[in-house]
């Protein structure tokens, strides 16, 4: 999941309420599943840029090395570079993944590995996003077997505790960084709109 850490300066008049609400991790065999259901005191429109401006992932989280969009598939799917490093307890792993993007209008996004570029032998993300209570409801599930031998200590237990101490502090920057990509648009909505008065005058 795009979690993490980094500092981020915040603007006085953005508070800051995003609320993790669920989160669960299961392993089958070398599969993990992890889901989660956030909400956003922000736009859809905000979070989804947020969660797609790959470019930009490092102001979500400083494990994301390098991050962004490459060449498109021979069918013009987005495709999306990642180089990221994080550890757990002792067992730290930088992970490489290629994936490509689907998206349904602003209700769904899937992003889906290529194994032969990824170090991942299978990897599946959707995020899901529905306004709820003024704001936005994001359901995040991966379900994904690492290429890579992960020490058996590195259970669900342990995965879903390193995801929760760092989920409260990246979604709280997503939610800000939301709010601020709904606020710029607006002024330059206005002003574009002033703009277009003006010459019409």
């Amino acid at each position: 999941m795009r979690l993490a850490l980094i500092a981020l300066c915040l603007s006085p008049a953005m508070a800051s309420a995003a609320e993790l609400l669920q989160i669960s991790v299961e392993r089958d065999g070398r599969r993990y599943t992890m889901v989660s259901e956030t909400w956003f005191d922000a736009p859809v429109i905000g979070v989804f840029d947020v969660l797609t401006d790959y470019a930009n992932f490092d102001r979500i989280s400083s494990v994301y090395k390098q991050s962004g969009y490459i060449e498109p598939a021979d069918d013009n799917t987005p495709r999306v570079y990642s180089r990221a490093r994080g550890c757990v307890l002792f067992f730290c792993q930088t992970i490489e993944r290629v994936e490509r993007l689907e998206n349904e209008g602003l209700a769904r996004l899937r992003a889906i590995a290529e194994p032969d570029k990824s170090d991942f032998k299978f990897s599946e993300a959707s995020w899901e996003f529905r306004e709820q209570d003024n704001g936005t409801w994001v359901r995040y599930s991966v379900t994904m077997e690492p290429g890579f031998w992960v020490p058996p200590v590195i259970g669900p237990y342990m995965m879903k505790r390193k995801l929760a101490s760092g989920g409260e502090d990246a979604i709280n920057r997503i939610e800000v960084l939301a709010q601020q990509s709904t606020a710029t648009a607006k002024v330059l909505g206005a002003r574009g709109l002033k703009g277009f008065e003006a010459d019409n005058d």
